[in-house]
């Protein structure tokens, strides 16, 4: 169900959406890392139930079982995405299918935003949902900003009132930011 959709339903009314955007994993470099391993371990499997199989053993069912074990997840993984979207209130954020509802952050509640570039191993440790790494005289603390990761290494940086911060990566994060400061200050 799209946040436009989930809105509508939930209030009734359906909001001015001022910038949305959606991002996939699409880096070569993760999906030859996840197929690459996926291959072996589905060669593993079938060899194992094939190895094994009795007379009586539906070993080609068992075969195909071990095929979705391995490569379903991938399957679920090339469509997962995160949604960005901006209304009139509220930044919106969700990464599909990990979040099962949009994570909201008030308009009013932003206390400054920029755009910036990031490098996602070096300050976040990889992709997705990420918390950055402090690291300090005796070892690391996750006490950094939390980070959605997804696409690229342009992002933005939100702090919020209370002082968490938030890193969010966008295909145009200058776009981003503009709308969010047009729509923040119209809303005061």
């Amino acid at each position: 169900m799209s946040l436009l959709l989930l809105a509508v339903v939930t209030t009734g009314v359906a909001p001015t959406i001022h910038y949305e955007e959606t991002q996939y994993f699409r880096q070569a470099w993760l999906w030859a890392l996840l197929v690459g391993s996926g291959i072996p371990a589905a060669l593993l499997g079938i060899g194992a139930v094939v190895a094994d199989a009795e007379a009586s053993t539906n070993a080609p069912l068992w075969a195909a079982v071990v095929l979705v074990v391995v490569f379903g997840p991938l399957i679920l993984f090339s469509r997962s995405n995160l949604q960005i979207e901006v209304h009139d209130d509220v930044l919106l954020l969700r990464l599909w299918p990990f979040h099962l509802r949009a994570r909201r952050v008030p308009l009013g509640e932003i206390d400054s935003i920029t755009a910036m570039e990031i490098s996602p191993m070096g300050d976040f440790g990889g992709l997705g949902v990420r918390i950055e790494p402090t690291f300090y005289r005796w070892g690391i603390r996750f006490d950094g900003p939390v980070g959605y990761i997804v696409e690229g290494n342009r992002a933005i940086r939100i702090t919020r009132t209370d002082g968490r911060e938030l890193v969010v990566t966008s295909t145009d994060p200058h776009t981003l930011v503009r709308t969010v400061e047009r729509v923040g200050e119209s809303g005061r």
